[in-house]
């Protein structure tokens, strides 16, 4: 149906969609249909505990089955020392990125990357993998966001310290204000105005307490990679992404070549909704291909999908909404707490965006007198989370109130159709986010840990919903 009858070549058509005819007659070309000869195939071995130190691990076992070509453990990597890169997850110290890929040192979650083979044949591989001894001193895991974030919770990594983050724009730059190890990786506080004399002038308070689980994406198709490292230093790289060229540049940090020299070709794609954008056996497949000088190919089974590939965060959140008894929002205040796997980085702020502009779109408050968030991002559950927990389990809190100035988060994050309503706020020319007028961190000597920082977040009560009326 058209609704005009202003005649369109597009709208109010049928157009055959470009790559239907390949895949309606199985041309098409998906990650499991590369093949060349002489390609070895690859297999990796994981961890079958959530949490320990790797104290050993002896491949000769497996290297002298017949059929095996190539092992590689986390050693194969070159060190990347203290490097920070930039990510679409902000700016990210490269060892991190690494750690995910294959471990060295520590496993984070059940279904680490310990090491990898590749074989003549596929069978073979996977029997050399339980040839690879490895001996692990097993550690308690972390099951749960707060958990995470108490001082009695396990630390994941000893080198990482909470970062204040002075607005919530991701990969802003911060200050660390803790000289011990913790679980929780960045926490943000912004303010406009009086949160509380904003629920004082309440005429009804609705609050309640949530919990979200982590969710992974369920594509059909599993991770596949194929890679072929060539005598003349040339890397190319088969394999099912989404963002080929952020694959290609976190290839070169992460082997250390010129980006001119890998060319990363993406297949046919069977479903990836966000959750194939990272790397995962690409760097593994050309470790194995450099080693050999032959193509190689890995894929992930389903149960290594689910083990190893990063889902959505888990999180738990408590918000509180004042407004007047003509429905006018005079405060709003939120805290969020998001796992992010056994690395940091997960989408607290795109989780801020849609907690306050959705909620001053939806009640169309022209003025809010108030608005309150804190966010975390912490390292957090290590039995059932895997990397990154699209993102990671460290902890990132973000604490932000607002105040009269009208849809404020809008103006924190997002660009506004309405420039009138934001005399709160100024454009960051760098194109990531709007910022409110006043910004500021917690201080130095309260950590995001400690209920005097994060009251809202740190006693689990009962996952609740109240409405009450202001006296």
């Amino acid at each position: 149906m058209v609704a005009t009858d202003k005649p369109y070549q597009v709208i109010g058509t049928r157009p055959v969609r470009p790559d239907g005819a390949d895949k309606v007659t199985g041309r098409a070309e998906y990650g499991a249909d590369v093949n060349f000869p002489r390609m070895a195939f690859g297999r990796m071995l994981r961890s079958p505990i959530a949490h320990g130190v790797i104290k050993s691990i002896d491949t000769s076992k497996a290297e002298a089955l017949p059929g095996v070509l190539a092992v590689v453990t986390g050693k194969d990597l070159p060190d990347p020392g203290e490097r920070i890169i930039p990510t679409m997850r902000g700016l990210t110290p490269l060892k991190w990125i690494r750690g995910a890929i294959i471990a060295q040192d520590k496993v984070l979650y059940r279904g680490h990357p310990v090491a990898a083979v590749a074989a003549t044949d596929q069978h073979i591989a996977e029997d050399a993998l339980d040839l690879i001894e490895v001996e692990y001193d097993e550690m308690p895991p972390v099951l749960d966001v707060q958990e995470a974030m108490t001082e009695a919770a396990p630390v994941l990594h000893e080198d990482m310290r909470t970062e204040d983050l002075v607005t919530a724009v991701m990969g802003a730059a911060g200050e660390t204000n803790m000289d011990r190890p913790t679980n929780v990786a960045k926490h943000v506080e912004l303010a406009i105005g009086d949160v509380e004399a904003g629920f004082a002038d309440a005429d009804v308070i609705v609050e309640g307490e949530f919990s979200t689980a982590m969710a992974h994406q369920g594509y059909i198709e599993p991770h596949v990679s194929t890679a072929l490292w060539n005598r003349d230093g040339e890397l190319i790289v088969w394999t099912t992404t989404q963002g080929a060229f952020g694959i290609r540049d976190l290839l070169a940090e992460m082997l250390e070549l010129p980006v001119s020299r890998i060319k990363v070709i993406p297949t046919e794609i069977g479903g990836g909704f966000g959750g194939k954008t990272k790397l995962y056996l690409e760097p593994v497949a050309a470790l194995l291909s450099r080693k050999l000088r032959r193509p190689v190919k890995v894929n992930m089974t389903r149960t290594e999908v689910m083990e190893a590939s990063g889902p959505t965060s888990g999180t738990y959140s408590r918000a509180r909404i004042g407004a007047k008894s003509d429905g006018t929002i005079v405060a709003l205040e939120g805290s969020f707490a998001y796992e992010a796997g056994a690395y940091p980085g997960s989408p607290y702020v795109a989780g801020a965006r849609c907690a306050f502009v959705t909620a001053a779109a939806a009640f169309r408050a022209a003025t809010v007198p108030a608005m309150c968030m804190p966010i975390t991002s912490s390292i957090g559950p290590t039995a059932a989370r895997p990397p990154w927990a699209t993102w990671s389990p460290c902890v990132l809190s973000i604490t932000a109130r607002y105040m009269k100035g009208a849809m404020a988060f809008a103006c924190a994050t997002a660009r506004s159709s309405s420039r009138a309503r934001m005399d709160g706020c100024s454009q960051w020319r760098g194109g990531q986010a709007w910022r409110t007028g006043r910004t500021r961190n917690v201080s130095a000597e309260t950590s995001p840990q400690s209920p005097e920082a994060l009251p809202q977040l740190t006693a689990p009560g009962d996952w609740r919903s109240s409405t009450r009326r202001a006296d």
